[in-house]
């Protein structure tokens, strides 16, 4: 045969190969056949301003296509507001004035502050007429009038009952919608439309009794939509299609892409949280189409949801002719990939007919590559997946759950055709695959799943001989080389034989780095890929093989630059660029946070420490979280109640981050100040902290933490002194020319409505919170006249303890906070480099430079730096070595100081890659007090 026919024999086996994959693989859900096109935001028209108190309704009535409508920034226009149809095909833009938010990220409530304002008491606030199109609303806050209860903020389409008369064209970009906080509203968008879009908008407080609630939702529009980048809130559903029977005649909403989402229920609306506000609204799922065709929802984030009104399933396919009028009713090509859904009492229910009404058959259902934690458990009953009266073509591949519930439930009636199960990390628990009247495993798969492909599973805890063969049954998560991950640790690495084991020659479950790439920007997830993570903190490639002398040089002058070049250049440029500070006595009200667990011999001291400031009391408000404390904190705390003290108290240990996440959206003061339980205020801190926040452009302000050696305290405590007053220095001079990078945990103050909830498991806050501040174009300022007093560590073992948390949260900080890393993302990204970055690689430089120094000892020079280098760590030695309580020279204290440091970010370091590092802090004992040494 030659050369040609061989070709042409390797092509037609090609095809026919590509023929049999295809043939053998009939339910892969057909993608959405349109897109969504958001076009670049300009006009050709004319550009009408509305002033305050304008005639909104008069410029979207003269408007033309191309045209520019720009509203007051900070101006609320009463509605309601109706969009007639134009004629041509150019956008009409209505948007706020000025400079509008970055697009390719959702907007937060707090940027509505530069945002126009419409509102409404009616029905709805914008409503489109049969046929309006073209409209696209940027950069404006939605709204009932104070007290009211709207259905929908936007109604886009609703009765039409003609194709032709369906609105079409219509985006809702970077904008804020919301319901009242205290009745909420119906629904955020009605999206009854054609090629109409929801992009990087927030939208929050949609919520009823009663009856259902949603965000977003739509049943009368074909279709394609785009939902990408949003923040959504709603009890009912957050996301629903279907629902209601469309008008229009065979109609099922279709081509409907929903990407890059965070779906969430706050949890102040549940019952028994301790942030609950009061009220059980109707919550029942995160995301549910009733009737829907061609979907993909892809890299999303859905977390809490709870049994209230319904079971606790967290997504729903179930199909629905909801009033009976619509038989045509599907679902249809679902493609569920690359998500992470947490927190839930249930996964995923499907349904294979209205068992109501006459409806389709849904079919082509695809749930791959996501992650299911925390499933179950404190929020409900567990169950992973549950289908009902016959879905058709459902391929449930490469996921990974933890759960505490059943893997999958069959239902009672009709069977479940073209059903594959496979490459999947699931947990057993009490019962795994089962069906009504049937018996786990095959008894339930040969009932319930007839001809099903179930193969290549690693399931956790089960039973070998209950289940088909080509899977494996591995006793405990430790066997099969897992952990249960925290929200943030998903670097899932399987055991041999489990590696490699799937049918496609990769891991079974979930490839975690596509998921973290598909999230990655939704700060709320905190997952990155574990690759660029890694790039990001190591990923250095040299590209010669350097000489011991290169080595010797470069490490000894990073070095430098770390301890004295970059605090020299700092503070030359604080003298000649300083930026102009506005400080003045103002006195907002204030809530002063304090976070403690175990604290019963202090927390009485420090509450009458705070009560004694120099502050006006009315504007004072004292809240303390207690991180499930178990001695008498709470109780003592408690008896200050009746001077305006509010104690919150969480029974669960979960860690100041969380416990931060709870308390700051409960309090009241313009300005939220977090101390601990440890230290104390001096009286004037509070007045001179605040000070700084009648600059408009402070975010954050810290103060200054005083650390006092005394006769117990141990050589590297003294050396902590040393390094706290450096400290202080370094803050100082950054603050003048900008901003710090970070706070001191103990006495820092920042603006309420600059906060943002972080990751629960969080190390650094008191980094974190600072400088997603600085994000946002803010300045975080150092106040050296507003102090906290605290007494340094008493054993090298508590310094160390505090200090490989600390490297380890700023090890955890830049793999998550990527943007940190990017000089065109991050404005102080000299300072973080030359004051964070650098410093965590000080063990590797100083082994590098000693190392590299005993090479090159024979030389003169270099025998007297490895000299130096032997003195210093000797002295080191002695410092660590000194437990007496004397106090010792700063020559030996400050060398014992560094090298706990330089061991501490090691330690930080693999405890950050190996997430051993707990986020929960307990205090490290002192040793017991000699008679002749104070305590």
């Amino acid at each position: 045969m030659g050369r040609p026919a061989r070709a042409a024999a390797a092509l037609a086996a090609a095809l026919l190969l590509a023929t049999g994959i295809r043939a053998a693989e009939p339910n892969v859900p057909e993608p959405p056949r349109a897109s969504v096109e958001i076009p670049a935001l300009k006009t050709t028209g004319r550009t009408i301003q509305v002033p305050a108190g304008g005639d909104l309704q008069k410029a979207l009535d003269e408007a033309k296509g191309g045209d520019r409508i720009e509203l007051e920034p900070r101006a609320t226009y009463q509605g309601p507001f109706r969009l007639k149809a134009k004629d041509g095909d150019e956008w009409i833009v209505i948007a706020s004035a000025g400079a509008l938010p970055k697009p390719g990220r959702h907007v937060q409530p707090s940027e509505a502050a530069a945002m126009a304002k419409l509102v409404s008491a009616g029905d709805f606030v914008v409503a489109t007429e049969p046929g309006a199109h073209h409209y696209r609303f940027v950069a404006v806050e939605f709204a009932p009038k104070a007290g009211a209860f709207v259905s929908s903020l936007l109604q886009f389409g609703d009765k039409e009952a003609s194709a032709d008369q369906i609105p079409h064209h219509l985006i809702v970009d970077r904008c804020y919608l919301h319901g009242d906080p205290k009745i909420g509203g119906r629904r955020g968008i009605a999206l009854n439309a054609r090629e109409a879009a929801v992009i990087d908008s927030y939208l929050s407080d949609f919520k009823e009794v009663g009856a259902d609630s949603q965000a977003i939702g739509g049943w009368n529009g074909p279709g394609p939509f785009r939902i990408a980048n949003n923040y959504l809130e709603g009890a009912g559903e957050n996301i629903m299609f279907g629902g209601a029977d469309p008008k229009v005649a065979e109609l099922v909403p279709s081509d409907i892409e929903i990407v890059h989402n965070h779906l969430t229920k706050p949890l102040r609306w549940r019952k028994g949280d301790p942030s609950f506000e009061g009220v059980e609204w109707t919550v029942k799922n995160l995301f549910e189409l009733k009737n829907a065709r061609r979907v993909t929802v892809n890299g999303n984030l859905l977390e809490y949801n709870w049994p209230q009104a319904q079971n606790g399933f967290s997504i729903l396919f179930t199909v629905r002719n909801q009033d009976g009028a619509a038989p045509w009713s599907t679902i249809e090509d679902v493609a569920f990939t690359n998500n992470l859904v947490r927190h839930v009492a249930a996964g995923v229910n499907m349904l294979g007919k209205d068992d109501n009404n006459p409806s389709q058959q849904a079919k082509r259902i695809a749930i791959r590559n996501n992650v299911f934690l925390d499933v179950g458990g404190p929020w409900g009953q567990g169950r992973l997946f549950q289908m009902l009266d016959g879905v058709s073509g459902v391929t449930i591949d490469h996921n990974t759950a933890f759960q505490t519930g059943g893997i999958l439930f069959g239902g009672d009636h009709a069977p479940h055709p073209g059903f594959v199960f496979q490459n999947n990390v699931v947990m057993v628990n009490e019962v795994g695959v089962i069906g009504s009247s049937a018996g786990e495993g095959n008894d339930s798969l040969k009932r319930y799943f007839p001809d099903a492909v179930f193969r290549r599973n690693v399931i956790v805890g089960g039973v070998a001989g209950r289940y088909p063969r080509d899977n494996f049954f591995p006793a405990s998560l430790q066997d099969a080389g897992l952990t249960v991950p925290r929200d943030q640790d998903f670097r899932l690495t399987l055991a041999r034989p489990y590696a490699q084991a799937a049918t496609d020659g990769r891991d079974p479950g979930a490839d975690v780095d596509a998921v973290a790439k598909a999230l990655d920007g939704l700060d709320a997830a905190g997952l990155r890929a574990r690759g660029r993570a890694r790039a990001d903190v190591m990923g250095i490639v040299l590209p010669w093989a350097p000489s011991a002398a290169a080595f010797f040089w470069v490490s000894l002058a990073l070095l430098a630059y770390v301890y004295v070049g970059y605090p020299m250049i700092a503070a030359l440029r604080a003298r000649l660029w300083p930026k102009p500070r506005l400080r003045a006595p103002i006195e907002p009200s204030i809530s002063i946070v304090v976070m403690a667990h175990n604290e019963e011999e202090r927390i009485g001291p420090r509450i009458e420490n705070l009560l004694a400031l120099d502050y006006p009391r009315d504007k004072v408000e004292i809240v303390i979280g207690s991180d499930g404390s178990t001695d008498g904190t709470v109780q003592r705390a408690v008896q200050y109640e009746d001077r305006g003290v509010t104690v919150c108290p969480f029974t669960q240990h979960r860690g100041k981050p969380a416990t931060i996440n709870s308390v700051v959206p409960m309090v009241h003061g313009d300005i939220v100040v977090f101390a601990d339980a440890r230290q104390r205020f001096e009286p004037q801190t509070v007045r001179e902290l605040v000070a700084n926040f009648a600059d408009p452009a402070v975010g954050a302000a810290s103060g200054e933490l005083v650390l006092a050696a005394h006769d117990g305290t141990a050589a590297a405590g003294h050396g902590t002194a040393f390094y706290w007053r450096y400290e202080k220095f370094i803050r100082s001079t950054e603050g003048r020319v900008d901003s710090t990078i970070g706070a001191t945990g103990a006495i820092y103050a920042i603006r309420r409505d600059l906060f943002e909830p972080m990751p629960d498991d969080t190390l650094l806050d008191d980094v974190l919170i600072p400088l997603r501040i600085v994000r946002r174009g803010y300045r975080v300022v150092f106040e050296p006249n507003a102090r906290a007093l605290d007494r340094a560590s008493s054993t090298a073992r508590q310094e160390f303890v505090r200090k490989t948390r600390t490297i380890a949260g700023m090890f955890q900080l830049i793999a998550r906070e990527g943007w940190l890393l990017n000089p065109l993302r991050n404005r102080l990204w000299f300072e973080t480099i030359s004051h964070k970055v650098l410093r965590l690689t000080l063990p590797m430089l100083h082994a590098t430079w000693l190392a590299s120094n005993m090479v090159l000892a024979d030389w003169g020079f270099y025998g007297l730096m490895l000299t130096l280098q032997a003195i210093f760590y000797g002295a080191a030695a002695v410092g660590l070595s000194q437990r007496d309580g004397r106090r010792r020279s700063i020559l030996f204290t400050a060398p014992a100081a560094m090298c706990l440091l330089l061991w501490a970010t090691a330690v930080g370091f693999f405890r950050f890659l190996t997430n051993s590092q707990q986020v929960t802090w307990e205090r490290v004992a002192a040793p017991a007090a000699r008679p002749d040494v104070a305590t």
